[in-house]
């Protein structure tokens, strides 16, 4: 007799354990799905490739949530619910591929974007003036903006690029030399940042 009860309470215990499971699973798997079912895209205007690299780092960062997609090839957004926008900063201006977009595309994406992040050669601490230039064109200026460095690799520019910036290291008295002062790091931080907030 006692070995049946005690078969009966072993059995109550793993059904109530698989229970409980199940329903920490189940909810688990709702939380994930209410993030996935936000569809989420980086949308990125890149001239030598850093800013690419800093869009999908920022994805890595989202563990792969979001799609990232060049502004030229960005097409249908009507199954995206959140927005993130990125640019590369040359000669002080937006890259003129999310410069376009935005003109094509800004009344569908305004009330979408949750981000934006530029790419420039300058120090983070001296882009704030990019980030508020990017703000103003996209007329939202959403609670998340960062600024990153990039890279600059001569074998990548373009012969009149190569000229513009050799000029410009030389009237400043500095060397003209390849850098790389992407930050892996803190573009997945950012990733993570954003999709915390959403």
């Amino acid at each position: 007799m006692w070995s049946k009860i005690l078969i009966f309470l072993v059995v109550t215990i793993v059904i109530s354990l698989s229970t409980l499971t199940a329903s920490a699973q189940a909810e688990e798997q709702k939380t994930h799905l209410s993030v996935v079912e936000k569809k989420i895209v980086i949308i990125y205007g890149s001239r030598y490739g850093s800013t690419e690299q800093t869009a999908k780092w920022i994805a890595e960062g989202m563990e792969g949530k979001a799609e990232v997609i060049a502004a030229l090839e960005a097409e249908d957004l009507t199954t995206y619910d959140k927005v993130i926008l990125g640019s590369g900063i040359y000669g002080g201006q937006l890259h003129q591929d999310i410069l376009a977009f935005l003109t094509e595309n800004k009344g569908e994406v305004n009330d979408k974007i949750v981000a934006l992040f530029v790419v420039c050669g300058s120090p983070a601490s001296y882009a704030q003036g990019y980030l508020d230039m990017f703000a103003e064109r996209c007329e939202v200026k959403p609670a998340l903006m960062k600024a990153f460095r990039g890279w600059q690799k001569k074998e990548l520019l373009s012969p009149e690029d190569y000229k513009i910036l050799e000029n410009y290291y030389k009237s400043v008295n500095q060397p003209f030399v390849d850098y790389d002062h992407t930050d892996k790091t803190k573009c997945i931080e950012f990733g993570k940042e954003i999709l915390d907030a959403i």
